[in-house]
């Protein structure tokens, strides 16, 4: 099956009709008499779009939807709306009480089969980022309130006189920002970064359709627009194209002439849908980021450097290099939080943490990876370049005193580091990040046992 429809209907014919139409193209199909009786099928089986007559038995239009909104798993339910009327101010009201597409149910299969897919794909792409994005949620990591949106833009995609005119009436229906891009030049705008769209009006006539179907193609494809809403405007001699337009990716499809009304509310619908796949994404990679980096001192944790080092250690193998890694440690870091408290101590992790990052390069890695213990790999470092980095992280640390937020002198901190390498492989068998940890471990022990405040190489080089 392709996805559960609830048809909603109080003509049994109707339900038939459409039920069979739709069971014919794979669809899952469930039949509500009422809006009260759809409601309640709602509630329970969760389908994946509604199919409603805008004339209902015991709800007009407005109530049904708002109704159906107030339930919380079927406030994202795509909901096609059915006319017996199909006129400007019954498609206002619709979209403005929470319909998602509105048509006439005289309206040819192919038109409404196109529909519905368009709307399914629609909401199984938002579907599998509210998925991606609930486990981050669980565990703390998802974002705060919705951020404020700026004032949209459209870019309106239109030649001729009439794009004018169409611009005027979009501002006057309370269209913030409506910009005309001429087809011809619309991509190259874009891609140069000369113009720029939260979603796209497309106008198409008889002569520009196949040019503008092309065109929809190239914006869907391109980095900058592709999660760009598409809004197509069919004029007159086009109005077969409708489907296709649908298929090849548009998100909604207006034949002409359209109030400029019911264009701004559509425009509306679709961004707030751009916007919640927004929001969703960045919920996703804000809880990434927050999963493999360390909250206090902003260098990655464990969870990222082992298999980082491990990418590390192949690349130096490949490219017959060296990699040195080292393990650094504060020194009787305890008493630093036994004397002054652990906001003293976390003040002085994030000073030591910038300070063992200014000498490292894009390509070297650093991660915090115990309390007071730090991972640092340098790729192609040799023996020599590696003991002279460790003691240049040395003397960023011991020779400038650490302040504290509370006042108070200064404390001064060292650090013992101990060092490894990772020479290519002679027989074939790569080091393990664990295996190397473990060597500039043991180095690091004798740099404790030497005194501290040192750095110390391993007797010899993994391999």
């Amino acid at each position: 099956m392709t996805g559960k429809v609830l048809i909603v209907d109080d003509v049994a014919t109707n339900r038939i009709v459409f039920k069979a139409k739709l069971t014919e193209a794979s669809y899952a199909v469930g039949q509500a008499a009422s809006g009260c009786a759809a409601l309640a099928c709602v509630a329970s089986t969760r389908p994946d779009l509604i199919l409603a007559s805008s004339r209902l038995p015991d709800m007009d239009t407005t109530a049904f939807l708002r109704a159906l909104r107030a339930q919380p798993t079927a406030r994202h339910i795509p909901v096609l709306m059915l006319t017996h009327q199909d006129t400007p101010a019954q498609r206002r009201t619709a979209l403005e009480a929470g319909a998602t597409e509105i048509m006439d149910r005289r309206t040819g299969d192919s038109l409404l089969l196109a529909r519905l897919r368009s709307l399914l794909r629609r909401h199984h792409a938002q579907q599998d980022l509210r998925a991606n994005a609930a486990p981050t949620a669980a565990l703390g990591l998802a974002e705060g309130p919705p951020p404020f949106h700026p004032a949209e833009r459209i870019g309106l995609i239109a030649a001729g006189p009439g794009a004018l005119r169409l611009r005027a009436d979009l501002m006057r229906a309370g269209v913030d920002t409506c910009t005309i891009l001429p087809p011809e030049r619309a991509i190259a705008a874009i891609s140069a970064g000369r113009a720029r769209a939260d979603a796209f009006l497309l106008r198409l006539s008889e002569a520009e359709a196949e040019a503008g179907l092309r065109l929809m193609a190239e914006l869907r494809a391109a980095p900058r627009t592709r999660a760009c809403p598409i809004l197509i405007l069919l004029e007159a001699g086009t109005a077969a194209l409708a489907a296709t337009a649908l298929d090849m990716g548009a998100d909604g499809v207006v034949l002409a002439p359209a109030c400029p009304q019911e264009l701004r509310l559509r425009l509306s619908t679709l961004l707030a849908e751009k916007h919640e796949a927004d929001r969703l994404r960045n919920t996703v990679q804000d809880g990434l980021q927050a999963a493999l980096t360390d909250p206090l001192t902003g260098l990655h944790n464990r969870r990222y450097a082992l298999p980082r080092l491990e990418r590390m250690i192949r690349a130096a193998a490949r490219a017959d290099r060296s990699l040195a890694v080292m393990v650094a440690d504060l020194d009787h870091f305890k008493k630093v939080n036994d004397a002054n408290g652990h906001a003293a101590g976390d003040a002085v992790l994030r000073q030591v943490a910038a300070r063992l990052r200014a000498p490292l390069s894009e390509a070297d890695l650093i991660a915090r990876i115990g309390g007071e213990e730090f991972l640092i790999a340098l790729p192609g470092a040799t023996r020599a370049t590696a003991r002279s980095t460790a003691a240049r992280i040395c003397r960023a640390v011991r020779d400038s005193p650490f302040a504290l937020a509370q006042g108070g002198d200064p404390l001064r901190i060292t650090v013992s580091i101990g060092v490894t390498l990772s020479r290519p492989a002679t027989c074939g068998t790569l080091p393990s990040p664990e295996g190397l940890l473990d060597q500039a471990d043991r180095a690091l022990y004798g740099a404790k046992a030497g005194g501290r405040n040192t750095v110390t190489l391993a007797t010899r080089p993994a391999a």
